[in-house]
């Protein structure tokens, strides 16, 4: 091998003398080496999408005057709690209510004074548990149960038997037993919180309109889920209508799709089907102006659920199969997707709403098509469990093609001819369009 030797002046060397000094010497000490560079293209820096961290309650109520200073793990229950209610208890944000100002009102009644704080908290915990960790039957649940039901024994002996923060912890105990399908436990719950009621003079005489509205909530999701009368009955439509006027807003109760079938109603489902009507006329159309607030909005929809509740159970509205039934069952389904917007996969079991929506198909005949329509697609996006998938799609593609409708516009034409809050149905229901006409089953 040739070797070049070059003679250099070190001393007087200029920049470029430097910088051909430097390589030469380079070269030869990584002669034959061969260096593997990654590719200019995998040395770019991926970023990934950054998610938006939600804000912990905790932090919108750090000024909220508990009775004892809040540990870190106190707090964490309670943001946990909070972050889980707002998906769960609450309206769909969509409809714009202040759900914070709700809350506060939750933290204040909840907990007031040592005792009822320890009894919200222990039972927060044990509701979190089922929620978020091993389940109801776990060790940490059934502590926390145990102490809740201890410290609940001790407030109905006390002054405090009768109070707007015991009917809360009860509440929430009714809940916790429905989740795990307890149901002879939440009957026993809903037993207690009757007799409280009536020891305070009823619902219309209970101060507190949020607890009011609560109670009612829990007796109805309670009241279906068993097929059976409610326990409570409270109808303020008379009074809202009132409310609305003064604001400056009509209740149009008026049906755009009202048919021959329609006029043969019972006097109480057509009534709780234009009341129903306006509700959502008044929403669609003047939504940014706030006709309602959060505990107004759920005065329409308990009042509209005690009418269809009392009008038949569900068990009756299946064995008598008549077009009565039909629309006892089609309204009653809107009230889920409403009231329990977020709620459906875990208390108002998505295969009893399926097998509802099955049966209403056998109730109608061909003028009753565009209703029809309607019942499948509240069903499928309210409560459509995996094994009703195939059925439903396929009733849809049938009731579709009866009516000429091959676009989500065309369909959704139809559908706003009966109850349908855009805000809320919109989105969904043309998730489910796609599902069912763009996508493999």
């Amino acid at each position: 091998m040739e070797q070049n030797f070059f003679f250099v002046d070190g001393l007087k060397a200029d920049k470029n003398s430097k910088k051909l000094m430097r390589q030469h010497v380079m070269k030869g000490k990584n002669a034959g080496k061969t260096f593997h560079r990654p590719s200019r293209t995998s040395q770019v820096i991926q970023y990934r999408p950054m998610e938006r961290i939600a804000r912990p309650i905790g932090s919108q109520f750090c000024s909220f005057p508990f009775p004892v200073p809040l540990t870190k793990t106190a707090s964490k229950s309670i943001d946990d709690f909070f972050r889980l209610t707002i998906n769960v208890i609450y309206p769909p944000s969509q409809l714009g209510f202040d759900i914070e100002k709700d809350m506060r009102k939750w933290l204040e009644i909840m907990f007031q004074g040592k005792s009822g704080y320890e009894a919200s908290l222990v039972l927060i915990q044990a509701l979190n548990e089922t929620y978020l960790g091993g389940g109801y039957s776990s060790p940490n649940s059934l502590s926390c149960l145990s102490q809740t039901l201890e410290l609940l024994k001790k407030r109905l002996g006390s002054k405090e038997a009768l109070s707007d923060q015991t009917l809360s912890i009860i509440m929430s105990l009714i809940n916790q037993e429905q989740l795990v399908d307890h149901y002879s436990a939440a009957e026993a719950h809903m037993a207690g919180m009757k007799r409280i009621v009536d020891l305070r003079g009823g619902l219309e005489n209970m101060e507190n309109p949020a607890v009011v509205a609560k109670i009612c909530r829990t007796d109805i999701l309670f009241t279906m889920q068993q097929s059976r009368y409610p326990t409570f009955y409270r109808d303020h439509m008379p009074q809202l209508r009132n409310l609305l006027t003064s604001k400056g807003f009509i209740l149009q109760r008026t049906s755009e799709a009202y048919s021959i079938q329609q006029g043969r109603l019972d006097s109480v489902l057509k009534e709780s089907l234009f009341d129903t009507m306006g509700i959502c006329r008044l929403l669609n159309e003047h939504l940014e102006e706030k006709p309602l607030d959060i505990i107004e909005f759920q005065e329409a929809l308990i009042s509209i659920c005690y009418r269809l509740l009392y009008f038949r159970t569900l068990k009756e509205s299946r064995s008598r199969h008549d077009i009565q039934s039909a629309y006892h069952i089609g309204l009653m389904m809107f009230m889920v997707s409403v009231h329990w917007y977020n709620y459906q996969s875990r208390l108002a079991k998505p295969g009893h709403i399926a097998d509802r929506v099955k049966e209403v198909g056998g109730m109608l005949d061909e003028h009753e098509d565009e209703f029809a329509l309607w019942v499948l697609v509240l069903g499928g996006i309210s409560a459509l469990g995996k094994d009703d998938r195939a059925w439903i799609f396929s009733r849809i593609r049938d009731k579709a093609s009866v009516l000429g409708v091959n676009t989500w516009d065309k369909a959704r034409k139809c559908l706003v001819k009966f109850p349908w809050i855009n805000v809320v149905h919109d989105e969904p229901g043309r998730k489910l369009w796609d599902q069912v006409f763009l996508l493999d089953l």
